[in-house]
């Protein structure tokens, strides 16, 4: 079976406030990514299907979060947060920077780490409405990028100019929109079987599978057609705690994994029977947890612990991994077969709520509802939503326009976010919030206006 081609990422990359979202929404040719003057407003990674033309091509673009978002004592590991994903994650990275104020010393910073990472790099200089900030371009020539294609994300002018230099970096026979294959991503300590998972489920030794733990050292896709439901499956490496990492590949093993996770729309916890659950499994939960996306708590090795019952690994779960306590489980044997077909028909089904899309009216009468029986503590100002639109899937990720976001606390966000998922049917699978403060009165006249 050979794998089917997946569409390159390309990451805009830059520092606060240049522009990047603004040129994601232009390139995609609507408003997704939320824009708004001040710094620091896309926080999390936003990938969403574009088609580029003049030469067409297809490839998945990624709206990063601005270098720069914390503090100053932080700023060296932001950098290496957003270089990082570009190395291990893209295929071509669109360094943005802003031509009105010129080069800063952010964007030096930048360059100097994408050099080091050998990523392939366009430099596009935004903001160029104005002949002032053309003649700034020259001041981008020691970021060692060659000349800046100048555009300006707010008019639309320039883009013929980037596609046409992106174009030789992009395949043309990557994937349309379409049937999307869902991505589940297969996470676990070492030697728990998630290889021979995917063996026996391709049947054929599709992943090198070995006693000697930690064979796996990269995330591998693997694409498959189960029951009519295209699938990409990424065995992920084998992980370990991070203060035993003993080389170069395994830090790059670490990385690699936790991407996989960020474009996956489901995860599958692997957790061996044999052995008590670990710290590892913990923290693997919990990331899984952080990044919304719904789990499988798959129990491996199923064969050599007959006696053990799948309420006693619910169990299990609920008190030794928490933050997956709510996830269904199963109990597999990549040995006999056992549970194979149960993880899979339930993982499709996660991925399939995950992509659920909510129309609006029904998700402002499901908030309002939620809103109006959530108890919030204290006496004073209480916390108010306005309005809510959908702004992505995989997870359900709803922007919801509030009083002040301080007023939301985290314990209350999970309350409404728990409330409103089970009113929108959507049980099985985590909701995102994202707060954006407005004035209710704006809101009034806007809804007004029909």
């Amino acid at each position: 079976m050979n794998p089917a081609p997946e569409r390159p990422l390309v990451a805009i990359v830059g520092r606060p406030n240049v522009g990047k979202s603004s040129l994601f929404n232009r390139m995609l040719g609507e408003r997704r990514a939320i824009v708004e003057p001040s710094a620091g407003v896309t926080r999390d990674r936003l990938v969403l299907t574009c088609l580029i033309p003049e030469p067409e091509r297809c490839v998945d673009l990624m709206d990063t979060g601005g270098i720069g978002i914390v503090d100053r004592d932080d700023l060296a590991a932001s950098v290496e947060i957003q270089v990082q994903t570009a190395l291990h994650a893209a295929d071509l990275v669109l360094f943005v920077v802003d031509a009105r104020e010129g080069r800063q010393l952010l964007d030096q910073e930048v360059a100097r780490h994408l050099r080091a990472a050998g990523v392939r790099v366009l430099l596009v200089a935004n903001k160029c409405e104005s002949r002032e900030a053309e003649v700034n371009l020259v001041d981008f020539a020691p970021l060692g990028f060659g000349e800046p294609i100048a555009v300006s994300a707010q008019e639309g002018r320039g883009l013929s100019d980037l596609y046409a230099a992106m174009a030789p970096f992009l395949p043309e026979d990557a994937p349309r929109p379409g049937a999307e294959r869902l991505r589940i991503a297969i996470l676990g300590r070492r030697n728990v079987g998630k290889s021979s998972f995917v063996n026996a489920l391709m049947r054929e030794e599709r992943v090198i599978v070995s006693e000697v733990p930690g064979t796996t050292r990269d995330a591998i896709d693997v694409n498959l057609d189960w029951e009519g439901h295209p699938l990409t499956l990424v065995d992920t490496a084998g992980l370990h705690r991070k203060d035993r990492v003993a080389n170069a590949v395994e830090f790059y093993s670490l990385a690699r994994t936790d991407e996989a996770l960020s474009r996956a729309d489901v995860a599958l916890l692997f957790m061996d029977l044999t052995v008590e659950p670990a710290r590892l499994d913990l923290a693997l939960a919990r990331t899984i947890n952080d990044r919304y996306k719904p789990a499988l708590v798959v129990g491996s090795k199923r064969d050599l612990t007959p006696d053990f019952s799948v309420s006693d690994f619910r169990e299990q779960v609920a008190t030794r991994v928490p933050h997956l306590r709510e996830s269904p489980v199963a109990l597999i044997s990549n040995l006999t077969g056992e549970g194979l077909e149960r993880v899979m028909r339930t993982a499709v089904a996660l991925g399939e709520e995950g992509r659920t899309r909510v129309g609006t009216g029904a998700l402002n009468r499901a908030l309002e509802s939620v809103m109006t029986h959530t108890r919030f503590r204290g006496r004073n100002e209480k916390p108010r939503a306005f309005y809510a639109t959908q702004v992505g899937v995989s997870p359900p990720t709803f922007l919801l326009f509030v009083n002040r976001k301080d007023l939301f606390e985290r314990e209350a966000l999970r309350t409404i976010a728990r409330a409103l998922g089970q009113k929108l049917g959507l049980n099985q699978v985590p909701v995102r919030l994202v707060l954006r403060e407005r004035e209710r009165e704006d809101w009034s006249e806007r809804m007004s206006r029909g």
